[in-house]
């Protein structure tokens, strides 16, 4: 017997521009904080310093500790050269393996084995170029989690100076706590995509995160269907 297809709906659509806009809504929340607090010590210093970024730790820790929330790791990104003490520099936070905030070592000298060269990544190059807010992923994070992660990232200007990015990290395991729900009462498949088609989450066990579908132009999904102004959208699934 041929099952019969259903269509995708705009109340399908909506619920899950809802869900995703939603955790968006909570992430840029929280990086729209660290950006003031990590403004606000750099603001009027001539030659800052990593301690001028004291702000960042008592925004991120204690939202990072209420298990609740999605995210599982934050801070701010400094461009280089901007402190006096170091070159380049992450004041940022993530949950360990049992689910307690820490503060993330990273190699901050371009000699060092293991250096972490962020400046040519998305997360910190579009933010720095169009001034605008950003997500970027699903991507492995082989620096924290090595999980499949959005990174959403917001530009931090003093005195009309890029001084890097704040950020926030949500595995793609804890958003789809969030989405799933708004994906499975969808009557036909579909799937949350990122601009270049790669698949963030979908209510097909054929459609995988990660996977990319080669069929999907960015710039001809209608604004009915993409998620705000962000480099997501939901597409049909064939």
């Amino acid at each position: 017997m041929t099952q019969v297809r259903k269509r995708l709906t705009a109340a399908d659509v909506t619920r899950v521009r809802t869900a995703v806009s939603g955790l968006a809504d909570q992430a840029f929340g929280l990086t729209e904080r660290i950006a003031a607090a990590s403004a606000a010590g750099l603001a009027g210093k001539d030659a800052p310093r990593r301690a001028d970024l004291a702000a960042v730790e008592p925004v991120v820790v204690p939202f990072l500790a209420d298990a609740a929330q999605p995210v599982q790791g934050a801070g701010f990104v400094a461009a280089s050269g901007l402190l006096q003490d170091a070159g380049w520099w992450l004041e940022w936070f993530a949950r360990d393996a049992d689910d307690r905030p820490q503060r993330l070592v990273t190699h901050s000298e371009p000699q060092a084995i293991g250096f972490y060269d962020y400046e040519h990544l998305p997360w910190y190059v579009v933010p720095r170029e169009t001034g605008l807010c950003h997500v970027t992923g699903p991507y492995v994070d082989y620096l924290c989690t090595e999980e499949y992660t959005l990174t959403f990232t917001t530009p931090v200007l003093v005195d009309g100076r890029f001084c890097g990015v704040a950020g926030a990290d949500i595995a793609v395991k804890n958003a789809e706590r969030v989405i799933l729900p708004a994906l499975r009462a969808a009557g036909a498949r579909l799937a949350v995509v990122n601009s270049f088609g790669r698949i963030l989450s979908s209510n097909s066990g054929r459609h995988l995160c990660g996977d990319l579908l080669d069929d999907v132009d960015f710039t001809e999904i209608p604004a009915s269907h993409r998620i705000g102004d962000l480099p997501l959208a939901v597409v049909p699934l064939g």
